[in-house]
């Protein structure tokens, strides 16, 4: 499995560059690196400026239901009222199901949940990355990452929705990997951005993928961290051409997150299409 994936990975990188781009979706303008890993509760966002910030993901109020994998619960406010809730819900066979609900009154009350995407087939339970969510303004539509073992391979998933969360869009494979691997998504209009790390053993990379179609497809794919540093726990912003990635990173061989860390920021721009 692993080495098909990253067989895949590998010819849709040459079928990119098969389609004449000649030069780098994005051009990387500037690194920031301080002391101290990402905390888990937090953000990466731009401001109008194209300014990168880290600050606290947003909630809202809401009880978990029962057996969900509480870890899990993360956020996303669409307008003034309209929020998602999205969690793993874990079946009998500690297989999985991603699951979201919907807030138009900011979190008062909620939408019985709805099933995202049902395919894993893992015994993982809990133990399994959270998903992460983004809702955009510009756009109206929601969008769900997530590590998942489906029958179509098993690595890290991508699924939309343009109907306020009554409908989930087929899922798209990102990149293909057996090791259980976090991520991140951001978009703005057309523009859908996945940070990811490389869901195969001792890869220790961080990379990204882009779509200008709203996340249908994703036309590219690119390695961000350098081969120098082992990087994880991704976070990513998009506005308008602007785009930042964040991760921890720490020294090759270092174990663990807990290891000495330093959290790097870049900052680009879009140049395609």
């Amino acid at each position: 499995m692993r080495g098909a994936g990253v067989r895949a990975a590998a010819i849709v990188g040459l079928a990119m560059l098969a389609l004449g781009c000649d030069r780098p979706p994005v051009t990387w303008q500037e690194v920031a690196r301080t002391a101290g890993a990402l905390a888990a509760d937090t953000r990466l966002t731009l401001d109008a400026n194209g300014a990168p910030a880290i600050g606290a993901r947003p909630t809202a109020p809401f009880v978990t239901p029962a057996g969900a994998c509480a870890a899990s619960l993360v956020f996303a406010r669409l307008g003034a009222g309209e929020w998602y809730a999205a969690w793993w819900q874990p079946r009998a066979d500690s297989s999985a199901s991603l699951v979201v609900a919907r807030s138009i009154n900011s979190g008062n009350s909620w939408t019985p949940p709805m099933v995202a995407d049902a395919r894993d087939h893992s015994s993982l339970g809990c133990a399994r990355p959270a998903p992460a969510i983004a809702a955009d303004s510009a756009s109206g539509y929601v969008h769900l990452v997530y590590f998942l073992a489906a029958p179509q391979g098993t690595g890290i998933w991508f699924t939309h929705s343009m109907e306020h969360g009554a409908i989930w869009h087929a899922p798209v494979g990102i990149l293909f990997g057996d090791d259980p691997a976090r991520a991140s998504v951001a978009a703005h209009g057309d523009t859908v951005v996945v940070a990811y790390e490389y869901p195969n053993a001792d890869e220790g990379r961080v990379g990204i993928a882009i779509s200008s179609t709203t996340g249908h497809i994703f036309e590219w794919r690119v390695p961000v961290s350098a081969t120098t540093e082992q990087a994880s726990d991704p976070r990513v912003a998009v506005r308008g051409r602007r785009v930042a990635v964040a991760w921890a990173s720490r020294a090759i061989g270092a174990s663990g997150d807990a290891a000495p860390a330093a959290t790097v920021v870049d900052v680009g721009t879009l140049t395609q299409p």
